[in-house]
């Protein structure tokens, strides 16, 4: 097996691990039984609850250590892609830990947070075997169908498990998690159900998942408060749009959706308001402002203007909690984390932390780029999502939807190496994307 998997090469199957021709002890299957479903759980678990994942992660942990075959799944493991930019991250962060001057309880946080990016990689392991990768699939469209009938479900009952309680169009109904991450994962379901509608050749399956496609839109634009899923919502039909229209037909088709997506905008009292509001909080902006845009545009001056003073190794880890409350004087919003991943990773570990982010996405969209399977556009459609939503927001640290995003980069990079079965191609017809 190769030391390194360069871009194009053939990936080590998931049977690597499976051919020794000893057989298999009883206590090893079980172990690798539970890290499969634990794994498959975490995944359902990301969008629903938080308990379930927490509980689900700890299980798939021990299970996968329990399971042996070290060996080999670091030699897996170093032959992925992204294999060096998230150790790296991972690594940059615990060696910051020991040297911020940070209160212990920050520092601690940030190791928990970001050492899931090992949990990436350990998953990618995990999901090499097509059975579990297949499952887990399953599970994630059960979990976001629950997700999605509640939502729509909300609008005319007060649902026990909700949390919101707003009958009636126009308003938040939101259900699980809050309305942003509800919204960002629902658009990489959006991405999911595309895909689906692209690549399968089964008639009542296209309609079915473009119907899919259809009720996610609806969440996003109707009954989800947020601007952060509309910005993703568009951003995976644009990506969807660039893959699979020719080139002499993009501008015309951008433009039908342009049109389309402005109809639908200006009919949703909530995406009309919460634009309305962005505009005004633009024009009526001071350095003094307290709205949601002009929180986030001082929140963004603070980290740059921190980066700039410690450009190489930041200002350590855990540090903007502090810093930002010493800075604004209060913290009902401004001390949590500066609402952009990119200035994020910039403040607290410098240039060495941004760019090690920056690598991260660009070994994705090497990925991407080089994949021979269906699920290429979706990992595509993830990386772009995950570029832009870290503009103003923190995906890989606000723990709702960091949980939802590690789980799901394990999954759909497991989804994007070469595969030796053949089980799926009379399933899907040939959809890669020229891109």
């Amino acid at each position: 097996m190769p030391r390194h998997i360069r871009f194009g090469a053939a990936a080590p199957d998931a049977t690597f691990m499976n051919n020794s021709i000893q057989p298999t002890p009883r206590w090893q299957q079980a172990f690798d039984h539970l890290c499969g479903w634990s794994a498959v759980a975490l995944v359902f678990a990301a969008p629903v609850s938080r308990s379930l994942f927490l509980v689900a992660a700890l299980t798939f942990i021990v299970a996968w250590v329990g399971a042996g075959q070290y060996r080999s799944k670091l030699a897996f493991i170093r032959a992925l892609p992204v294999a060096a930019p998230l150790v790296l991250l991972a690594s940059i962060v615990a060696l910051w830990a020991p040297f911020s001057p940070a209160p212990f309880g920050d520092v601690v946080n940030s190791l928990k947070v970001y050492s899931k990016l090992l949990l990436v990689l350990m998953l990618a392991v995990t999901f090499a075997d097509a059975r579990w990768r297949a499952r887990a699939w399953s599970a994630f469209t059960l979990s976001m169908i629950i997700v999605l009938a509640s939502t729509y479900a909300n609008v005319f009952v007060n649902l026990p498990w909700s949390r919101t309680q707003n009958l009636g169009i126009g308003a938040d109904h939101s259900v699980f998690m809050e309305y942003v991450s509800q919204s960002v994962m629902t658009a990489i379901f959006l991405a999911m159900a595309l895909n689906k509608t692209l690549c399968v050749t089964n008639r009542k399956l296209r309609l079915a998942w473009a119907i899919g496609a259809v009720v996610a839109i609806g969440s996003v634009l109707f009954l989800l408060q947020g601007r952060s899923g509309l910005v993703a919502v568009v951003v995976v039909v644009a990506t969807f749009l660039a893959l699979h229209t020719r080139k002499s037909r993009r501008w015309p088709a951008a433009l039908g959706v342009t049109l389309l997506g402005i109809a639908l905008v200006t009919s949703s009292p909530l995406m009309k308001s919460r634009l309305t509001t962005a505009y005004e909080d633009i024009a009526s902006y001071q350095a003094v402002d307290r709205t949601s845009l002009g929180l986030r545009i001082n929140m963004w001056k603070l980290a740059l203007d921190q980066m700039v003073d410690h450009p190489i190794a930041g200002t350590g880890s855990g540090t903007y909690h502090q810093i930002a409350a010493q800075h604004f004087g209060h913290c009902e919003y401004t001390c949590t984390h500066p609402h952009n991943q990119y200035l994020f990773f910039g403040m607290e570990y410098g240039l060495i932390g941004l760019l090690a982010f920056l690598w991260l996405l660009w070994r994705l969209l090497g990925m991407a780029r080089h994949s021979t399977t269906s699920e290429s556009a979706v990992l595509y459609a993830l990386v772009a999502v995950l570029a832009v939503d870290s503009l103003f927001n923190v995906p890989l640290w606000y723990r709702a939807i960091s949980y939802f995003f590690y789980t799901m980069l394990g999954l759909i990079v497991a989804s994007n190496l070469p595969s030796g079965s053949q089980i799926t191609a009379t399933k899907f017809r040939s959809c890669k994307p020229e891109a």
